[in-house]
């Protein structure tokens, strides 16, 4: 009985083969690196780690609003960025706003020795229009802190 075991023609230089796969794998790698820098430098960025939970100091520019006091139709909304202010005693946290005529925001801080929540809240003015434009902008305001942020976690 004759067994023979299937010949493979391997070539003998494997750099035919990997030469174009790794150049390949290459590309790819430098165009996931290039969509990343882009998205993590743009508001993108922002509204994506948000979405995920993740909160960074921004070096947006800062565009503070006055706290309403009075909002219908309260929900809380994620804020995308923060800046410390202060020696980190007070906050700046940016959010995604609407036309000021129509909507308001507040904020709510909860503070523990490891970990500084800030809740920001939007809600429509009394008295506002019935017809709102949704203009996409995007506001800030400043928190007092009753210690300095230091090394605590900063969440939404």
């Amino acid at each position: 009985m004759n067994l023979s075991l299937p010949r493979f023609d391997i070539p003998k230089d494997l750099s035919t083969l990997v030469g174009p796969a790794a150049g390949a794998i290459a590309t790819i790698i430098s165009l996931i690196g290039i969509v990343l820098g882009i998205i993590s430098a743009t508001s993108v960025g922002d509204q994506l780690s948000s979405t995920a939970g993740l909160v960074h100091e921004t070096s947006q520019k800062a565009a503070d609003i006055q706290e309403a006091p009075e909002l219908n139709n309260e929900h809380p909304i994620k804020w995308t960025g923060y800046q410390r202010l202060e020696d980190g005693k007070k906050i700046r946290v940016f959010f995604p706003s609407g036309e000021p005529k129509c909507y308001g925001y507040r904020t709510q801080v909860s503070e523990s020795a490891t970990s500084v929540a800030i809740k920001v809240t939007e809600g429509s003015l009394p008295g506002a229009p019935q017809d709102c434009t949704l203009i996409g902008a995007t506001s800030s305001l400043v928190v007092e802190l009753k210690a300095p942020l230091g090394a605590r976690t900063l969440r939404n």
